[in-house]
């Protein structure tokens, strides 16, 4: 990969947090303070790890892969708190609803065949087919437990629900919300 991809795979990178950090901001799920901190967190690393790659142009897998661990350490967005847009009542609910489809557990396991080297694929792979030929309901607690899972958290009791890092989240954000991902889709046509 030569710089101008790399130049380009990170201008993808900035629209796409930049298009995450808007939804929240206009969901009401962040203020604007906090949105512009986590936009400036993000432009000053993403320079940081830019001239980390023109000292040495890695693979554009190693790259993004360190730059979002980087970035990502305490980015944790709440899908709980996405999730009570359409369901104050039981935003679970919504989440496990999100995880019974086969594209979901798809990209899940992607994001963490990436981004986690003790991910259990092959746990994963029995986890999916299970939950497509029996009555099991693959919760974010199941999924972690059973495959080792580090792209979504879920912490018990009073003020817990489920968290996930900003791409996951972003794949959650556009399951619940057909109106952004057809926005997305526009801009990349």
């Amino acid at each position: 990969m030569n710089e101008n991809e790399l130049h380009e795979r990170y201008i993808r990178l900035a629209f796409q947090y930049e298009s995450a950090i808007d939804a929240l901001l206009t969901k009401g799920l962040v203020d604007i303070e906090a949105a512009d901190a986590a936009k400036e967190r993000f432009y000053d690393t993403l320079n940081e790890e830019k001239l980390r790659t023109t000292q040495k142009i890695r693979d554009y897998h190693e790259t993004i892969s360190l730059y979002m661990r980087m970035l990502a350490y305490d980015g944790m967005v709440s899908l709980t708190e996405l999730a009570r847009q359409y369901s104050d009542e039981s935003p679970g609910y919504v989440i496990q609803s999100w995880m019974r489809s086969r594209n979901t557990l798809e990209f899940l396991r992607q994001w963490e065949n990436d981004m986690n080297e003790g991910f259990d694929d092959r746990a994963c792979e029995e986890l999916i087919h299970q939950g497509h030929t029996t009555s099991l309901t693959i919760t974010p607690s199941l999924w972690i437990r059973k495959t080792h899972a580090v792209g979504i958290q879920v912490k018990q009791g009073k003020g817990g629900g489920v968290s996930a890092y900003p791409e996951n989240a972003a794949g959650f954000q556009l399951w619940i919300d057909p109106k952004v991902r057809l926005a997305i889709v526009r801009k990349h046509m």
